[in-house]
């Protein structure tokens, strides 16, 4: 299997789970978080789009701007929708990124901070990695908007 064909199977995969939890999100539930000091339902909107565009950016070589450049349009949205619309938009650049990459430039390495490829493990960080991080960081904020429904009542196994 071409290592392309994985990695958007990865990111298919892990956008299935996510869209799973869409229709129990509210709008109203935006600013909630199950504790104090936990991230809102917005702050996991807002860390899987800001870190997915940030990682695009960087696959691209181009710098990144500000963090709080990048948030603040994430932080304006006061809707479900419109927070869904802006991950899909990300995503589907992100795919259009990922159709115009060669197989060979999956391989090579892309330039990022050492405390991140200390993060990840790697000694060397390549194009692969940072997609497939992209699956798996969003897999993990999926499992934590799962984890906040469930913790309100709404069992995701009762979920069709």
């Amino acid at each position: 299997m071409p290592l392309k064909e994985m990695l958007r199977a990865q990111l298919d995969s892990v956008r299935s789970d996510l869209v799973e939890t869409y229709p129990h999100l509210t709008d109203d539930l935006l600013p909630w978080a199950p504790a104090e000091g936990m991230r809102t339902v917005q702050g996991q909107f807002v860390e899987m789009i800001s870190t997915e565009q940030a990682i695009t950016t960087r696959l691209q070589g181009k710098e990144s701007r500000s963090p709080d450049e990048e948030d603040a349009p994430l932080w304006a949205a006061n809707s479900v929708a419109e927070l869904v619309k802006m991950l899909d938009e990300t995503r589907a650049l992100t795919l259009q990124l990922l159709d115009q990459t060669s197989e060979e430039d999956l391989h090579a390495q892309v330039k990022v901070s050492s405390g991140f490829a200390e993060y990840l493990g790697l000694e060397t960080v390549t194009a692969a990695a940072l997609y497939s991080f992209i699956a798996r960081h969003e897999s993990y904020h999926a499992g934590q908007l799962v984890s906040y429904l469930w913790s309100r009542g709404d069992n995701p196994y009762d979920w069709d």
